[in-house]
């Protein structure tokens, strides 16, 4: 597939700052932390939504650098939807935690302070889930930029979550299914939390609603949350116990459903491989995913 790295979303804002009042049909829930070096893109990208009925809830997670917080106040009194919280430092799953208990509406998308997402990126999600009201979220495939430059389509699979983490935080979550889990764990304040909600969800019988396109651009540094727990043996180890117990009590047979309604035409459609869909399939069973997990160098 063939990506345009350098068309950016949220370069400049295209649509005006709402001053009324809006009923939201969606909750934007995004912690903050010292984030403000980034943060005016991600800003442009949540305003420049072709949805517009939505509510943006900011927890800061006792940020420390003063010009930071100066921006996310500004910003946040810029537009009626935007809702700015303060908390003490406690970590990404602490503070999303709090911000769900702020939220109005029954659906839930979280984003961090330094992604980007494509204008349709909201409406999209929204429709997938009125489109499957049995699904417990929706969906969309994405690309990587910053330090590292790709792009991620991957088949869904149960089994391969298992050991694998094949999905990222691009999607919009029912609220009463994210409760129903009990939200993010807060076992320690860094760990791979958003893998942690996919199981945990799975392992309710949980299933997605995919979209396929791509709408989310997840950045990536040296310093990036994902990044800090793989490089530190103790977090790593940590996070690695816990996803290995959630992974036990996960149905791999469970299965995604796939939006079918019309995308918007400046989308970029998703492509798979051919390995990565013969992958998905053998791990829907025990003998094909033990085989899986040895070729991947997992023993468990």
């Amino acid at each position: 597939m063939v990506f345009n790295f350098e068309q950016k979303p949220g370069q400049t804002l295209e649509k005006k700052c709402i001053q009324e009042q809006i009923t939201p049909r969606v909750s934007i829930v995004t912690p903050y932390y010292n984030s403000g070096r980034n943060f005016e893109e991600t800003y442009r990208c949540v305003i420049n939504q072709t949805m517009r009925e939505f509510e943006w809830i900011i927890m800061d997670d006792g940020s420390s650098r003063k010009e930071d917080i100066e921006l996310l106040e500004r910003l946040g009194e810029s537009d009626t939807r935007i809702h700015v919280f303060h908390q003490k430092n406690g970590g990404q799953s602490k503070a999303k935690n709090e911000a769900v208990k702020k939220t109005m509406t029954d659906i839930i998308v979280f984003l961090d302070a330094d992604d980007l997402v494509e204008p349709f990126y909201i409406e999209y999600l929204y429709k997938a889930l009125q489109e499957e009201p049995n699904a417990g979220w929706s969906y969309m495939d994405l690309v990587g930029f910053g330090s590292e430059q790709y792009v991620w389509c991957k088949k869904f699979s149960a089994g391969r979550m298992t050991f694998n983490n094949i999905l990222v935080n691009a999607a919009a979550f029912r609220k009463e299914q994210f409760l129903a889990v009990g939200g993010f764990s807060e076992i320690t304040k860094h760990y791979d939390e958003d893998w942690a909600l996919y199981l945990k969800l799975m392992s309710k019988g949980v299933y997605p609603v995919h979209i396929p396109m791509i709408g989310f651009w997840y950045r990536r540094s040296a310093t990036g949350m994902q990044k800090t727990v793989r490089n530190n043996i103790s977090m790593r180890e940590k996070s690695d116990r816990y996803i290995a117990e959630l992974a036990k009590h996960v149905d791999i047979s469970l299965s995604e459903k796939i939006y079918k309604g019309t995308l918007p035409d400046c989308a970029i459609k998703s492509e798979y491989s051919r390995s990565d869909s013969v992958i998905a399939k053998m791990c829907t069973n025990r003998g094909g995913l033990k085989l899986v997990k040895w070729v991947y160098g997992k023993r468990g």
